[in-house]
């Protein structure tokens, strides 16, 4: 059962020229599986709102105290508006968890991770969950990540510790807007085209993917081609909030406003968590 927390603002981290690390403080611990979300409250000059962000904290233990988002600016988004220009202090509410993003249960031949840009985020926790206590349920893990260019790489040298020690860590990062790569963990083009040079066995097989809603359609399709089951291929797209505008009253009908509302929640929900 998800319960309501409150937490603070204590640190912002720029990782990249779009992209920020928040770190929040809270009195308590924060239960949750590596890989799910919490769903958060801010307050603005307009009032209320909601967003919902994975958890990308690499250090599990930290989670007793501290959780950490990482946020891609978005032109025109809310969220943008009020994170990007707050300091530390600001309160927020949290409910949660949330989303079927997580490990699965048993023992498999490969784990793929699958992202692009922030939606590498949930991952963090996972791969630090792995390298502590689950990495032996899998003979290989793979983290295939899609980034536009170099600059974009966020958490780069962190993951390249983690490939440099565990010989069980496989890592991809596919550029697409690049001419070259830039060692021999980079690949030019997108991920759906790394996946080719694997040996997949859709049975033994297991796919978390999480990001850009057309990258994960175009990975599955390709999976679905190769006989993989909706069961081996966990989903979880991020969608960028739309800025949200008010109606004026008098100006829309009761019914226009109620389809109003209906489309607002579908666009400004964040993640969308797919069967």
């Amino acid at each position: 059962m998800d319960t309501m927390h409150s937490a603070s603002l204590v640190k912002i981290e720029q990782l990249s020229r779009s992209t920020r690390l928040f770190r929040f403080e809270v009195g308590e611990e924060l239960v949750f599986t590596p890989g799910q979300f919490y769903r958060l409250t801010f307050r603005d000059g307009d009032g209320d709102f909601e967003r919902s962000y994975s958890f990308g904290q690499l250090n599990l233990d930290s989670s007793q105290r501290y959780f950490d988002l990482v946020i891609s600016e978005v032109s025109g988004g809310r969220a943008t508006a009020l994170l990007f220009n707050a300091e530390p202090g600001l309160l927020v509410r949290l409910r949660g968890p949330f989303g079927r993003l997580v490990l699965p249960e048993g023992e498999h031949r490969q784990l793929f991770l699958v992202a692009t840009s922030v939606g590498l985020a949930p991952f963090l926790p996972i791969l630090s969950e792995l390298e502590t206590h689950r990495h032996d349920a899998f003979e290989s893990v793979h983290l295939l990540l899609g980034v536009r260019d170099e600059s974009e790489f966020i958490f780069k040298d962190e993951l390249l510790q983690l490939r440099s020690r565990a010989d069980w860590f496989d890592l991809t990062v596919c550029y697409s807007r690049e001419k070259q790569v830039h060692g021999p963990w980079t690949s030019l083009g997108y991920v759906t085209s790394a996946l080719t040079t694997f040996d997949l066995e859709p049975n033994e097989d297991f796919f978390l993917v999480c990001g850009n809603p057309h990258m994960i359609d175009d990975v599955y399709r390709e999976l679905r081609a190769l006989k993989f089951g909706p069961r081996r291929v966990i989903r979880e797209k991020y969608v960028f909030a739309v800025q949200e505008k008010t109606a004026v009253k008098g100006e829309l009908s009761s019914k226009d406003q109620a389809l109003l509302q209906r489309k607002m929640a579908q666009y400004t929900q964040q993640i969308i968590t797919e069967d």
